[in-house]
């Protein structure tokens, strides 16, 4: 049986997936009339080994280190995988980087490619920047934004976050990239934009501290927050051996 250990903070639950998480396994478990998913609520994680954290990437994070012993910096972002680097999918200029082969000057988005949350910013120079491999893109003006959601190859649903909501994704274009995606996690979530027409990769998450935006499979949403964490928690293993 899985437990989940939700985070809270002040004693609330702060995150929008964490409290449909919350609804899903009380849906599932009174569907099935029997005990299928637990979780606990907490601020902290100390005396919950063998869960599946829920909460900010600071919290997986640090319930990876302390429970899987894999120091943080071996938690690598998806950004823009590989597979999805193709010219019909991505509408404009997108290398990677490091500091010194980033042109300059130049407008550029720059986010580190190595670690989470280290460093994402529209930049014109490089000076500023730490030694890191970099994601570099070529600034988009976006008309709209979306969110698919997709586990085990198959498109789950597909949210709007930003920007407008009449301008709607091209399915078909969004298919297309999850088809491309071949060695994809089992559940992630798909940014997409619109860019004059053109359906765009924005960037890809494993499913794991990933706001909903309104999507809410209660029957998928349990095993793809277990599936995503696993994937972070894998992946992170597999770079401390390389």
């Amino acid at each position: 049986m899985t437990h989940f250990l939700i985070q809270t903070v002040n004693g609330r639950v702060v995150h929008d997936f964490a409290f449909h998480l919350i609804k899903a396994i009380e849906s599932q478990n009174w569907i099935r009339n029997e005990t299928v998913y637990e979780y606990t609520l907490s601020e902290n994680m100390i005396g919950y080994p063998g869960c599946v954290p829920i909460g900010s990437l600071e919290f997986v994070f640090d319930y990876i280190e302390a429970y899987h012993n894999v120091n943080r910096k071996y938690i690598e972002p998806l950004n823009v995988p590989p597979l999805l680097r193709k010219e019909e999918f991505l509408g404009r200029k997108l290398f990677i980087a490091s500091k010194e082969d980033i042109p300059s000057p130049g407008h550029w988005f720059v986010k580190s490619n190595s670690q989470y949350k280290r460093f994402t910013d529209e930049i014109s120079e490089t000076s500023s920047l730490l030694e890191d491999k970099y994601m570099v893109s070529e600034v988009l003006d976006i008309d709209s934004e979306w969110r698919a959601f997709v586990q085990m190859g198959q498109l789950l649903g597909i949210k709007h976050y930003v920007g407008d909501f009449a301008i709607f994704p091209d399915i078909e274009a969004v298919k297309r990239m999850i088809k491309a995606y071949e060695d994809a996690p089992l559940s992630y979530t798909l940014d997409i934009g619109m860019v004059k027409g053109k359906c765009v990769v924005i960037e890809v998450h494993p499913f794991v501290s990933c706001g909903l935006y309104g999507f809410e499979n209660y029957q998928r949403l349990p095993i793809m927050m277990i599936q995503g964490f696993m994937h972070m928690k894998n992946e992170a293993l597999k770079q401390t051996i390389v």
